[in-house]
């Protein structure tokens, strides 16, 4: 298999499941479900590919295997998250990371979710310092701050 989306759709047939429907039961987008399955996302969120997975009824590490640790991905924070329940929501933000924030049912659904926006904040902000200094000579280090 070339990517994990041939994997999800394999499994979403086996199940006898539109992509409309495995989006539906998965709680992600119909949109997220048919970028994955045609390889226009190559490397979906670990949380996305859990809920997928659950959704078709197989072990999440069954998709989840997938992908070889990514060595460009280390550990960042600790972060403070605040919690606030809202109308039978749970929003969720990082006082450190302005833009990452979640809303989900489940105070555990927003823990994850929020883990996925801190990564993606992260990974943007990389990836727009990349963009801005193009191939010039820069110097790139990690810096530990003490709290």
């Amino acid at each position: 298999m070339k990517h994990v989306g041939e994997l999800v759709r394999y499994h979403r047939g086996e199940a006898e499941m539109t992509q409309e429907k495995l989006a539906e039961k998965a709680g992600v987008s119909p949109t997220t479900v048919v970028k994955i399955e045609s390889g226009e996302i190559r490397r979906p969120q670990p949380a996305t590919l859990t809920k997928i997975a659950r959704a078709l009824g197989i072990d999440p590490g069954t998709l989840v295997w997938f992908f070889p640790p990514d060595p460009n991905w280390t550990t960042a924070g600790p972060f403070t998250t605040v919690y606030q329940q809202d109308e039978g929501w749970w929003i969720g933000y990082v006082e450190e990371l302005p833009g990452a924030n979640a809303q989900e049912r489940t105070l555990e659904e927003a823990r994850e979710s929020l883990r996925e926006a801190i990564r993606d904040v992260l990974e943007a902000n990389r990836e727009l310092t990349r963009t801005e200094f193009g191939d010039r000579d820069v110097v790139r280090e990690t810096i530990r701050i003490p709290v």
